[in-house]
């Protein structure tokens, strides 16, 4: 192989510069709007919040200043939907591509609107309007249905037992399909199950933030139905702040989140008494300490009557 003169050789902090001019010099200037799903997210030492955001088969890397921060009117966090507002800028010590964040919102989805048809069939059923059950006064036992490879599984369980303490209820996850053309039946399926075995107090179904079209599975009228004839009183907790969906306007009580359909139950988590701690040894203290104060108290006396010491 023929040796290459020294001067085409270039350090990786020149590559790096160079990558960085060449993407910087068509994108600075231009700032655009993009939307997707809020995937890997942390926020840093100083206050920088770092998301990837991800539609169906791509990824780009983003960055919103701490300072920029503060002005949003919510919370970015995973499995939102939400549209970005910025530059391509290349952070050259590792010539990494992201978007310079200036502004965010969330995607803004419509309020769920039911097709007469679907209205139609569930009065037939006797299903609308939807008769509100009340939840248990106190719950002992949770029957969550949900993706046991889920984050909505992990936020709801770990909110619900760090709010609940010692009272916390028995959990049982019962996995279904979230997604897909089979997920409405396997949800209608697992409800019914449910409700056959009568095992559980509460039935909570949730799901983390995602597209329109992936939270349209619980439009269905399959899981509806479900709902609707279930003996078990059932709380929702799909997507996010701006979602809703049919079985949410079925359920007893509708949540925002997961996490907050675990905060709602963590209220009714059976309340523990405190130990009654033992007694016995620091009795038996104070029933010394009277003792000697009395022998004391009859030996001052005796001495005393007997004219004080000789």
């Amino acid at each position: 192989m023929t040796e290459q003169p020294a001067e085409t050789r270039r350090t990786i902090n020149q590559v790096n510069n160079l990558v960085r001019a060449l993407v910087e010099q068509e994108t600075l200037g231009y700032p655009f709007w993009i939307s997707g799903i809020v995937t890997r997210y942390y926020i840093s030492n100083f206050g920088h919040v770092y998301f990837d955001l991800t539609d169906e088969d791509y990824t780009i890397n983003c960055m919103l200043h701490e300072r920029r921060r503060g002005l949003l009117d919510f919370e970015i966090a995973k499995g939102m939907e939400v549209e970005v507002f910025g530059s391509v800028r290349v952070y050259d010590k590792q010539a990494k591509v992201q978007i310079d964040v200036e502004q965010a919102r969330l995607v803004n989805h419509d309020a769920y609107v039911m097709d007469i048809s679907v209205q139609e069939q569930l009065a037939q059923l006797g299903c609308w309007p939807p008769q509100k059950r009340p939840l248990p006064q106190t719950i002992q036992r949770i029957g969550l249905v949900t993706s046991k490879h889920a984050e909505a599984m992990r936020d709801f369980e770990a909110t619900y037992r760090d709010e609940s303490g010692p009272g916390a209820a028995a959990i049982q996850v019962y996995d279904v399909r979230l997604q897909g053309d089979i997920a409405p039946g396997h949800i209608a399926e697992t409800i019914e199950r449910l409700n056959r075995e009568n095992s559980v107090d509460v039935i909570a179904l949730v799901r983390g933030g995602g597209r329109e079209d992936e939270l349209a599975v619980f439009n269905d009228i399959a899981i509806a139905r479900a709902i609707c004839l279930s003996t078990i009183p059932i709380i929702t907790g799909i997507g996010h702040q701006r979602d809703d969906t049919l079985a949410d306007q079925m359920a007893d009580i509708k949540t925002i989140t997961p996490t907050a359909a675990a905060l709602e139950l963590a209220k009714r988590a059976p309340q523990v008494a405190a130990p009654v701690q033992p007694t016995t040894t620091s009795s038996n203290r104070q029933l010394i300490v009277i003792a000697v104060i009395v022998i004391i108290a009859i030996v001052i006396v005796a001495v005393l009557l007997s004219g004080g010491p000789q």
